[in-house]
């Protein structure tokens, strides 16, 4: 992972559960970016993203009022010359909010603050991210972080990246193309939704992706991912016919798709060889994979039939004749369901049903 770290502050955001909000700790500079125990942080944040158990959701900027200066800070900071006092400003309008926020919840609990500007294989991101100072972190009176081990789940209360490239891109799209590219993930442990929302809210985050672009990301990126893999592409049509029935399912049963439930249908093609580890190893890449900044399938989404049956299914029709089936069943082996002849140049179906002949004979 080469990251490449532009500016990083840490802020305190001083708020215990059932307590009166107190006065937040801000700092006027930002720490030394080419510190190792800065990098460390930002790095242990960043490799947080799309784990199995802490699975990113996807959005965009609100529209709404309601959810404060931030956004609109954000893009002068970005259309600016990005210096370190442009930066500490911007940190200072999140930190503002969040103060807001977090006071106007009872339940809620604050954190160390880091905020983090950086760019990862050439493409820029803006990052926010809450903390707890516990074992395996820790911070000095200056906020700066000294000894870091590594983080746990424990560690990231909540976070929020914004993908610059992407967000450029929503800007720049027709009306109807924008929901192609959510730009905001934003993660949080289950046990803590509840009481942590106002840190999503704060930073004027909207989630959500388009049911019919989570169905596709989901069938494209777990054949994508076995097509990279040569001991596991032998087994894309299964999987793909596997993930487009479960897809129906939940469909039919009116329940949420889930990541969890894909890479669990995945263990169903691995190789019989692989050990209990490589299956489990197999199965947390592939939720890192698939809620991945590229891919962006949610931690559970609502099912778009059409998307399925687009991607599962050939339709074929000349002027007399019309037919449909599912691409699973289709072969260049005269053992498919559906064999296409290349030598011959014909599209031959087998196993055919005695209703089917009946049906033909009755035309004679």
């Amino acid at each position: 992972m080469s990251v490449e770290y532009h500016h990083v502050v840490i802020h305190h955001l001083r708020k215990e559960p059932k307590q009166q909000i107190q006065k937040p700790i801000i700092k006027d500079v930002t720490l030394n970016s080419d510190s190792e125990s800065v990098h460390k942080l930002v790095d242990g944040v960043i490799k947080l993203y799309g784990t199995k158990d802490n699975n990113s959701i996807f959005g965009t900027f609100s529209d709404d009022e309601d959810f404060g200066y931030f956004p609109a800070n954000f893009e002068s900071f970005r259309a600016g010359s990005q210096t370190e006092g442009d930066f500490i400003s911007l940190t200072k309008v999140a930190m503002n909010s969040l103060q807001n926020k977090a006071g106007d919840v009872n339940f809620a609990s604050g954190g160390y603050i880091l905020f983090a500007s950086y760019s990862m294989q050439g493409k820029p991101y803006f990052l926010v991210a809450m903390i707890k100072q516990r074992e395996g972190l820790q911070l000095n009176d200056d906020l700066e972080p000294i000894g870091i081990q590594e983080l746990d789940l424990n560690k990231l209360h909540q976070a929020a990246r914004i993908n610059i490239h992407r967000y450029l891109e929503h800007e720049q799209a027709d009306v109807d193309e924008k929901e192609q590219f959510s730009y905001l993930s934003f993660v949080s442990p289950r046990s803590n939704q509840s009481a942590s929302g106002y840190f999503i809210k704060a930073l004027g985050c909207s989630g959500g992706v388009a049911s019919s672009r989570a169905t596709d990301s989901a069938i494209v990126g777990m054949s994508d991912f076995f097509n990279k893999d040569k001991n596991l592409k032998i087994r894309v049509k299964e999987l793909k016919a596997g993930v487009c029935s479960y897809l129906r399912d939940c469909c039919d049963e009116k329940r949420p798709a889930t990541v969890t439930d894909l890479t669990g249908l995945a263990r169903n093609f691995l190789p019989t060889g692989y050990s209990e580890e490589q299956r489990n190893k197999v199965e947390e890449d592939l939720a890192s994979y698939l809620n991945s900044d590229d891919k962006q399938v949610p931690a559970e989404f609502r099912v778009h039939l059409a998307t399925v049956n687009k991607k599962a299914r050939v339709k074929l029709k000349t002027a007399n004749w019309q037919v449909q089936f599912e691409k699973h069943s289709f072969g260049f082996d005269e053992n498919a369901e559906v064999w296409y002849d290349k030598d011959n140049e014909r599209l031959i179906f087998n196993n055919i049903t005695n209703e089917m002949k009946s049906i033909f004979m009755d035309e004679k």
